[in-house]
């Protein structure tokens, strides 16, 4: 674009030396500063490194009318350009609003200098012409330096950007995105890059879930969404919406590698709903989880059974030992009872030596087999700590829904009953509610 602008004055200072007689036409960016930028000449094979300022040219009041050279410094490449010394300047002022003192210079060599000859009344119409031409060939530039800028933008950002144009014809894809879909970075073509685009998101662990999402959102042509694309072992957060909110404008799709922030996120929610010395979840992930188990067998006409278990003497374990070796006993206690549990079991820890089952069965019999599994392979072997060899008990008290105990509350309120009657009769041993 800038090279056709310059071809362009090239081609205007080219006519104005046939319409002139002039050895040398010169089209050049003035500044307030009197600093020139030449941008075309005629002849075109002149060198255009030249500088006005002290040329006195800028200085004079010029009328449209050819003065003699000898009033003015004349750069000497013009000299060597003519053949010998300039007899006839004109300067035909073209300001524009970034460089005011812009012109249109022309020399006349002695031979050539019939300056009488020249077309006045068209000199102030090749002013306006040329600053038209120095105007657009400014805001070209700008354009072109934006769109360089912008284009460093786009690869700079940490994300794939596709940039699909309104017309449906022309796309520009960033180097990231382009190795998200095995594709050359920059411009492309909407169709080349729709099938990538869907045989990428097939490979996704999510693609039928993103497939109803986007189903539903095209017939609508200003649609905004934000969706992980999930592959499993990568996550990205794929934002689309529509050029400046007008889908007719264009539409813009940006791939962002979220899959650290999804895993810093999930190991901050597992800290947070796991005990930091056993590993098992605590109270709140507990509740949380029991309380849509309950609920969900509800839903089915089936119920739960929560099993309280506490160890035997801790506290004299700790006194003994040091807590040191109390924290190895419960770290212990805790992998049995998780070896000793079926998988449907919830298993947690409430607090001190205190540990939470939930066992999603209303089967009394069953629920003997499993609570007094737990019972002995708590006690089945003493737990080694500092060198230290540890016998280890513990009770259980067990509530089971069907018993009138509807709600996690209840249900842990009446198996702690049951643990008690336990303790108080005789320890390592289980009690189920109603029955101590």
């Amino acid at each position: 674009m800038i090279d056709d602008f310059r071809d362009g004055t090239g081609t205007f200072c080219h006519l104005v030396q046939g319409m002139t007689g002039a050895g040398i036409v010169v089209a050049a960016e003035v500044g307030i500063d009197g600093r020139a930028e030449p941008v075309a000449a005629s002849p075109s094979a002149i060198d255009l490194s030249f500088d006005l300022r002290n040329s006195r040219i800028l200085d004079h009041g010029w009328h449209g009318v050819p003065m003699a050279a000898k009033g003015f410094r004349i750069p000497s490449l013009f000299v060597a350009t003519l053949g010998g010394p300039a007899s006839h300047v004109l300067y035909l002022n073209a300001p524009v609003e970034h460089a005011p003192n812009s012109g249109l210079l022309l020399l006349w060599a002695e031979e050539d200098a019939d300056v009488t000859a020249l077309p006045e009344r068209q000199l102030p119409s090749l002013s306006g012409t040329l600053a038209a031409l120095l105007d657009c060939r400014y805001r070209a530039l700008r354009q072109h330096a934006l769109q360089a800028q912008f284009s460093d933008l786009v690869e700079s950002v940490p994300a794939g950007i596709v940039v699909i144009d309104g017309d449906g014809q022309s796309a520009l894809v960033n180097g990231r995105a382009a190795e998200i879909f095995g594709l050359a970075s920059g411009p492309n073509t909407p169709s080349a890059l729709a099938e990538p685009m869907r045989a990428v998101r097939r490979q996704c662990v999510n693609a039928d879930e993103l497939d109803a999402a986007y189903r539903s959102l095209v017939a609508n042509v200003d649609y905004a969404a934000t969706i992980i694309w999930d592959f499993g072992d990568r996550q990205f957060e794929v934002d689309t919406h529509p050029i400046r909110g007008e889908g007719e404008r264009g539409r813009i799709w940006l791939f962002n590698d979220v899959t650290a922030e999804l895993r810093r996120a999930a190991d901050l929610s597992a800290l947070a709903a796991t005990d930091p010395l056993t590993g098992v979840p605590n109270r709140r992930s507990f509740e949380e989880r029991a309380q849509a188990i309950i609920a969900r067998r509800a839903e089915s006409g089936q119920s739960v059974a929560v099993a309280m278990i506490d160890v035997d003497h801790f506290k004299a374990i700790n006194d003994t030992y040091g807590h040191p070796a109390g924290d190895v006993v419960l770290k212990e206690i805790a992998r049995r009872c998780r070896e000793a549990l079926r998988a449907d079991d919830l298993f947690a820890r409430l607090g001190g030596e205190e540990f939470v089952a939930l066992l999603p069965s209303d089967d009394r019999e069953e629920l003997r087999a499993v609570t007094k599994r737990l019972c002995t392979i708590i006690a089945d072997t003493p737990v080694v700590a500092g060198g230290v060899v540890i016998d280890v008990r513990a009770s259980l008290g067990v509530a089971i829904g069907v018993d009138g105990y509807t709600t996690l509350e209840t249900l842990i309120a009446s198996a702690d009953e049951a643990l008690y009657s336990a303790k108080q009769t005789g320890r390592n041993r289980v009690v189920f509610a109603g029955e101590a």
